[in-house]
């Protein structure tokens, strides 16, 4: 601090010590013994030499995740690693994957790193983003071209000598390629002391006074920017191993991966990066949409590192799993259908393995307890109880089927745009509560609790063809979550007419600043996202709120009406600790149902059937089959 730009601050000890003794402290306050163990027996099982230098080279980084070649993402993983590693000196990257750098990366990916450095996630995403980017070069040049630099001033600003002499040092101990090379970050002078993330761990080593304070940080940060065709490659890893275990076998991701399964994968992943919003001629992610889009609308997108990286812990050499001679397919199997649960033999259009992993980087559950948790950690299971391609479009059906469950459900909805054929739009919905039939009153409604904000709320999603979430709205108090009725559909955030007991024209829902509307045929639907319509019961998605009003003529209408091709509802359950689950008991109230149906068609009456089947007629339950007959009232 108050030292020349020029000159380096002088310290006791060196920043390669003070990276030493963070990995030292992260491995003894943030892993077991055992877990280091076998840490160390992966790294060194695997690990390349050069005279007395122990790394990894991209392709054994690769190999040992099982990263599927078809994805491309190897490259991409391998330049957050060599960011990550260098932590928290921005300048010492791209570093090389030495068992300590390696030992960083794994604490920082894991979130482990919140037991000795207690930040928000914020900050961490600031890493992840640095650890993506690329320096926007033709930014950088236009912001000072009124003073028309020399091509050697241009480098030097792109480029810092220090990392030139370091990269130059390194490049004989590298026998790895380079990957992206154009894309590697450029870190010049990101030694800042407003990272908080950096600062508690230089603090966490008394070596505040190491920070340079640069100015221009801030400034730089938002001339970065992550490739597109980069960021899709990772996205569609993460879908991927969305669900994996810190003791599923990787390789088994990979296999499974035919035509079909990456033409889903490149789907969701360009739904989810459209959410970014990336600039249409650099093609590129800025920091601010980055972070905006991380903290409201994917707030879980890079959770499934948290335990791809866990795999480092566990050494098959060392293996103390008492499962270890179960072949993986079983494992990986297991693993699945410990998740998703499906009625065999259905034919379920929108929800797969792929829309699950979506639906999990963007929503939360409620647990039984009230608490809200990721998707695949909360043991959730979907049990499909309608399908309008199999259990047909009648509401009535609908009504049977969804009501009965008594908990928590997810409704999916997909179709095409009126406007454009050629445009799919597909929708989501979590409802923590059950659903009612409202056709006999309004008051069946769905409706907030007037008195306690930490009640469930449900969330509107929308899927494709750009990822958005919109949460419940907790200041709402009076408009229902959801309303369903046999003769007006179902309504998502609508407002629900008083009907008039005088009048016997229905009066039909009335659409929310963000509500979804299906009609009762169950052929049409319109969604609205409309933030100038005031509040409503579910709260507007930022991202895409900014797009409709900074880009009208390119980004999504603020209202939407498409023809529908399939509406799906599955049922949320939870692993049961003692007694019947939500499964069982659904299954026996349709049958309770459908005995007690089978019952009243059955009546006894002593074996005089034309004098029972008269009666019926008489009684309007049964028609008369001579002509038709008014009966039925005594």
């Amino acid at each position: 601090m108050g030292q020349s730009q020029s000159s380096e601050p002088t310290t006791e000890v060196p920043i390669e010590q003070l990276s030493h003794q963070l990995a030292l402290r992260f491995a003894s306050k943030c892993f077991s013994s055992l877990e280091i163990v076998h840490y160390k027996d992966n790294f060194k099982s695997l690990a390349d030499h050069q005279e007395d230098l122990e790394y990894w080279k991209e392709d054994t980084l690769c190999r040992f995740l099982a990263l599927p070649e078809p994805l491309h993402a190897g490259p991409v993983v391998y330049q957050m690693c060599t960011y990550l590693g260098a932590f928290p000196f921005p300048r010492l990257a791209p570093c090389i994957l030495t068992r300590e750098n390696m030992l960083k990366v794994i604490t920082i990916m894991t979130g482990r790193y919140k037991k000795v450095l207690r930040r928000g996630d914020q900050d961490k995403a600031k890493l992840l983003f640095r650890s993506l980017a690329v320096f926007d070069r033709k930014a950088s040049v236009a912001l000072s071209s009124k003073d028309k630099p020399s091509m050697d001033d241009v480098i030097r600003e792109q480029l810092p000598e220090d990392m030139l002499e370091q990269r130059q040092a390194a490049e004989g101990s590298r026998s790895h390629p380079s990957g992206f090379a154009i894309d590697e970050p450029l870190n010049d002078d990101e030694d800042e002391d407003d990272d908080d993330l950096a600062l508690a761990a230089l603090d966490s080593l008394d070596a505040i006074e190491v920070f340079k304070h640069d100015q221009k940080t801030d400034r730089k940060i938002h001339h970065a920017m992550i490739p597109v065709e980069n960021f899709k490659k990772l996205v569609m890893l993460l879908l991927l191993i969305g669900g994996i275990e810190p003791l599923t076998p990787l390789g088994s991701y990979g296999e499974s991966l035919d035509e079909e399964r990456l033409q889903a994968l490149s789907t969701s992943a360009d739904s989810i990066i459209a959410a970014f919003d990336p600039d249409p001629q650099s093609k590129g992610i800025r920091y601010s949409n980055f972070v905006k889009t991380l903290t409201t609308t994917l707030p879980e997108l890079f959770d499934p590192f948290n335990n791809l990286f866990e795999h480092f812990l566990f050494s098959k050499n060392i293996n103390l799993n008492k499962h270890r001679d179960v072949p993986d397919s079983v494992l990986v199997q297991d693993a699945k259908q410990s998740i998703i649960h499906r009625l065999p033999e259905e034919d379920v259009p929108i929800f797969s393995d792929t829309l699950l992993s979506q639906l999990s980087m963007t929503l939360k559950l409620f647990n039984p307890s009230g608490t809200l948790m990721n998707i695949f950690s909360s043991g959730a299971r979907f049990n499909r109880i309608y399908s309008s391609s199999s259990d047909g479009t009648s509401l009535s059906s609908f009504s049977r089927q969804v009501t009965s469950w008594q908990s928590g459900t997810l409704l999916l909805v997909a179709g095409t745009t009126v406007e454009d054929a050629n445009q799919s739009i597909t929708l989501g919905a979590y409802l923590p509560e059950r659903w009612h039939d409202s056709t006999s009153s309004n008051s069946n409604s769905t409706r907030p609790s007037s008195h306690d904000q930490s009640d469930p709320r449900p969330s509107l999603l929308q899927l494709h063809p750009r990822q958005a979430l919109f949460p419940g709205n907790p200041y709402n108090r009076t408009l229902p979550w959801f309303h369903f009725s046999t003769k007006s559909g179902i309504a998502l955030g609508c407002v629900i007419p008083q009907q008039s007991r005088a009048s016997t024209a229905h009066l039909p829902p009335i659409l929310g600043p963000v509500s979804l509307l299906i009609d009762s045929d169950v052929s049409t639907a319109t969604f609205q996202h409309d933030g100038s319509a005031g509040s409503g019961a579910f709260v507007t998605d930022p991202g895409l709120e900014t797009a409709q009003t900074h880009h009208p003529d390119t980004s999504q209408a603020k209202k939407v009406q498409f023809d529908i091709d399939a509406l799906e509802v599955w049922g949320i359950s939870f692993p049961a600790g003692t007694g019947e689950d939500e499964v069982t008991k659904q299954k026996n109230r349709l049958a309770w149902e459908e005995a007690e149906a089978a019952r009243r068609r059955g009546v006894n009456f002593g074996g005089d059937k034309d004098g029972a089947r008269a009666l019926l007629e008489m009684a309007g339950l049964v028609g008369d089959q001579s002509g038709p007959r008014s009966g039925g009232s005594v």
